[in-house]
């Protein structure tokens, strides 16, 4: 633990994850807590407590998903920074002076995301990286392989991508580019501001915290063939995949209703499939607005079945598109 009590040193708290489970918590952090007298796990224990939280797992989670929480009506910002096999955490307190500088006094919500396009090129440069892997999805369908960096500079960064990832700008100009090196892999969402046949000219990049490229199956987008009913209320369903829902809303009131449910019954070509879900998080749009929810999903094994097999088809048609769609950019 001597390697953390600098922090010790910080007017702010600090919580040092290993491996998803709390190593250290640092003396500002005990104190505001009034911990400071127990040992770390009974530490650990009032925390979870304090944020209503089960276990280090879910509040690690917690941690990575959300920029900030309230409690006992304070606002606290997250900042989160991986080093190595450590996962660091610093929190800090917004006061009301601060969040009442906005003029037009619209809630709090999220940091923005700052723009890092200079950073990403000297990375770069820095690193000697000529080749990086390429994600991008459509429909929810993962589309992977490398591509090689034609130009870099610091407005934007051109890259000759396989001319699969073409289809995937028909829905999203989003796109993801995975580096490595000895000191780890950096997971960079982009954007793509133009492109010419496979040369990708990418831009407006962020650090990205969603860990997209980790997904362990294919997530299908349901275009309204799919709905959840709760009590008498009828949501469409976002997306699905075999472990995993989210389901489109529209405000805070379902939202709230939302995360109370442990059961959906999911209504699909007029069937009812029963599963037991788990709240995981809210998704907002650009502009702060509440986008989806998503769930860990827990279907019977008659449901998981078909399920599976809605997946399997949709998928498939998913890829017999894209196999037309390269087939007529080579005729």
């Amino acid at each position: 633990m001597d390697k953390f009590k600098i922090f010790n040193l910080l007017p702010n708290g600090v919580i040092v994850f290993h491996d998803e489970k709390v190593e250290y918590l640092n003396q500002h952090m005990l104190d505001v807590l009034n911990i400071n007298f127990l040992k770390k796990q009974n530490a650990i224990g009032i925390l979870l407590k304090t944020l209503n939280i089960k276990n280090e797992k879910l509040l690690f989670e917690f941690f990575t998903t959300h920029e900030y929480f309230i409690h006992n009506i304070k606002t606290i910002q997250i900042a989160h920074v991986r080093h190595g096999s450590y996962d660091i955490f610093s929190f800090i307190r917004i006061t009301p002076i601060l969040l009442s500088t906005s003029q037009d006094k619209k809630p709090f919500h999220k940091k923005p995301k700052s723009n890092i396009d200079t950073k990403v090129a000297k990375f770069l440069k820095i690193h000697n990286i000529k080749k990086v892997m390429i994600l991008t999805f459509y429909k929810g369908l993962p589309l992977k392989n490398y591509g090689d960096i034609i130009e870099l500079n610091d407005n934007f960064i051109k890259i000759a991508v396989d001319q699969k990832h073409q289809i995937s700008l028909s829905k999203r100009d989003d796109i993801l580019l995975i580096t490595n090196t000895k000191k780890g892999s950096s997971i960079l969402h982009g954007h793509v501001i133009e492109h010419k046949e496979n040369l990708f000219k990418i831009k407006d990049f962020t650090l990205s915290k969603e860990d997209m490229h980790l997904r362990d199956g294919i997530r299908i987008k349901t275009y309204k063939d799919m709905s959840i009913r709760t009590h008498e209320k009828s949501l469409d369903v976002y997306d699905i995949s075999e472990n995993g829902i989210s389901i489109s809303i529209d405000d805070t009131v379902e939202e709230n209703f939302l995360k109370k449910k442990a059961a959906f019954k999911l209504i699909y070509n007029n069937e009812v499939l029963n599963i037991d879900v788990k709240y995981i998080k809210t998704i907002y749009d650009e502009d702060d607005k509440v986008l989806k929810m998503a769930f860990k999903m827990f279907p019977t094994n008659e449901s998981a079945i078909k399920i599976h097999n809605y997946i399997n088809k949709k998928q498939n048609g998913i890829l017999q598109e894209i196999h037309r769609y390269q087939s007529n950019l080579n005729n």
